[in-house]
């Protein structure tokens, strides 16, 4: 039999390993045969569930008006280790650049506050000076609702009045509410984004890196490091699906 410590290996954490040896040794349960099973309490359970079935892990079947979670084809855990090292075998080039780098050309600043935060996107705008298409990959939009309604009108209406058009990938779980609706952006969706905690602009010789859970940006001005990531961009663009409304 697979032993949990091998699931976790190769990335499930402890208790989703627990629920997928669960369902993979007993069929498919309802929730409070999960409980039993694993000694996971059910408030608990409802959440780890969610995230395993955002992952494509497990699905849902509905008996007598009940849900009944069953594991998908192993293979799917194949699948996502291989798209995982698919993009970090991408990245890696520009994460050994920036480790490396010590051009004087370069110039790298950090904030960690919420003031920085605002600052650093208005640059988004304010520093665009050619027009530049903005790509920008999106994760935790909800986090950088922190900075205001009015913040983020008054900033996408200085983009519309510049004319400035951007592409945006934001991952598949995304709440509707907290998508900012702009028609100057092409919106594309992605599961493989959907544990992605950051959000990512590129543009003119500019990478910008915000995690506004942590109120932490990081603004690189690097013409190499942002060419190599707006071309990794491209490849998840690709393979992104059109964004439809809830």
């Amino acid at each position: 039999m697979i032993a949990k410590e091998q699931l976790e290996k190769i990335g499930l954490p402890e208790q989703q390993a627990d629920i997928y040896l669960s369902l993979l040794k007993n069929g498919p349960q309802f929730i409070q045969e999960i409980s039993k099973s694993t000694g996971i309490k059910r408030t608990t359970l409802y959440l780890i569930i969610e995230r395993m079935l955002e992952k494509n892990l497990i699905n849902i079947e509905i008996k007598e008006k009940r849900k009944k979670y069953y594991i998908k084809n192993p293979k799917t855990l194949l699948s996502q280790i291989r798209e995982q090292y698919y993009l970090l075998d991408a990245l890696m080039p520009q994460l050994e650049d920036i480790f490396e780098q010590k051009s004087a050309a370069s110039k790298i600043r950090f904030y960690d506050t919420i003031a920085g935060m605002k600052e650093t996107f208005k640059e988004l705008v304010a520093l665009n000076d050619t027009k530049e298409e903005l790509l920008t990959i999106e994760g935790d939009i909800r986090s950088s609702f922190k900075l205001g309604y009015d913040f983020w009108k008054d900033l996408l209406a200085e983009k519309k009045r510049l004319g400035i058009q951007s592409r945006t990938i934001i991952p598949s779980n995304e709440k509707n509410e907290f998508v900012i609706h702009d028609h100057n952006i092409q919106m594309r969706t992605s599961t493989m984004l959907n544990d992605f905690k950051i959000m990512l602009y590129l543009f003119s010789n500019k990478v910008i890196i915000i995690i506004p859970a942590d109120n932490l940006c990081i603004v690189i001005e690097n013409v190499k490091i942002k060419k190599s990531l707006s071309a990794l961009f491209e490849i998840i663009w690709k393979r992104s699906k059109g964004y439809i409304e809830n």
